[in-house]
């Protein structure tokens, strides 16, 4: 299919067993309640997705598995992050063959790069792979930002062709906009500004709370492209209390526990993550009951 970046997507969690293997048969759950609700594209392997704690087989077996059962009904991102360019290299050969649209990965971590040496990652990796790469771009979590002049530098030279952005910095949000946001699709990873990217330009957003409410959060671009702005921002102020839920503990377990709430289990979070305690699940409903998420 022709690749679309634009609208809600969502970064899925990896659906895991008992043992904590990929849960084939929960995966294409999760991917028919998620397309059906009106999402517009999918990111197995993203932070949501734990995939740092997946091994290259278990990696492979989702993106087949989501990309199987997306057939071509809205496009599949695989995350292929490694701070190894020739890891990253042999995951998007996987997701190639797997029949993923694109791909996206982080700046290298652990070890702190240039403003150079991230150009030099993700322009290796363009010219060694046979898929769009897009930049994920997430510096609370890799401890590496991505400046907006090196991903300008990138996006003039065609080396990629989008970006999420997860931080919640307005300023840098902007400032990405202005430099390559009529070059590159650049998506907004923060829940709370998903709206305000669009305003601005951007091309819509890749949040978790778009897992445990895809018709909400689907909303706020569909309204936004029909004129409809408050119906869009209304959407947007709706996802606020499933946003407040996925900050308790330590991210994603309150993402899963939120969407075992909702009907749509998928399985326990990877070891060595833990699950939330009781006192955090109480939480976390309590959040999704006040915004109607739960009866």
């Amino acid at each position: 299919m022709k690749l679309k970046l634009e609208g809600i997507w969502t970064p899925i969690p990896t659906p895991l067993t008992k043992r904590g293997r990929v849960d084939t048969d929960a995966t294409r759950r999760l991917v028919d309640f998620l397309i059906e609700a009106g999402i517009d594209g999918l990111l197995p392997l993203g932070t949501s997705g734990e995939f740092a704690l997946l091994q290259r087989e278990e990696r492979k077996t989702l993106v087949d598995v989501v990309v199987d059962q997306a057939d071509s009904r809205v496009p599949v991102v695989a995350g292929v992050s490694d701070p190894s360019i020739e890891n990253v290299v042999q995951l998007s050969s996987d997701a190639k063959e797997a029949g993923a649209d694109a791909v996206i990965a982080t700046p290298p971590y652990y070890f702190t790069a240039t403003d150079e040496g991230h150009y030099h990652h993700f322009k290796a990796i363009s010219e060694a792979i046979d898929l769009p790469l897009l930049i994920y771009n997430i510096p609370e979590w890799t401890h590496s930002f991505l400046t907006p002049e090196t991903v300008q530098r990138l996006a003039d030279e065609k080396l990629v062709v989008g970006m999420k952005y997860t931080e919640n910095n307005f300023l840098n949000l902007v400032r990405f906009l202005k430099t390559s946001g009529s070059k590159i699709a650049i998506f907004a990873g923060s829940d709370a500004m998903a709206y305000s990217n669009l305003e601005f330009g951007g091309s819509g957003a890749i949040i978790g709370s778009a897992n445990v409410a895809p018709k909400v959060a689907s909303k706020i671009f569909d309204d936004y492209k029909e004129g409809d702005l408050k119906g869009a921002r209304e959407a947007q102020e709706r996802l606020l209390p499933i946003v407040m839920a996925l900050s308790v503990g330590k991210y994603p377990a309150a993402l899963k526990e939120a969407m075992s709430l909702i009907g749509v289990s998928v399985g326990p979070l990877k070891e060595p993550l833990q699950a939330l305690s009781i006192a955090e699940k109480r939480i976390v409903a309590g959040l999704l009951r006040s915004g109607g998420f739960l009866s």
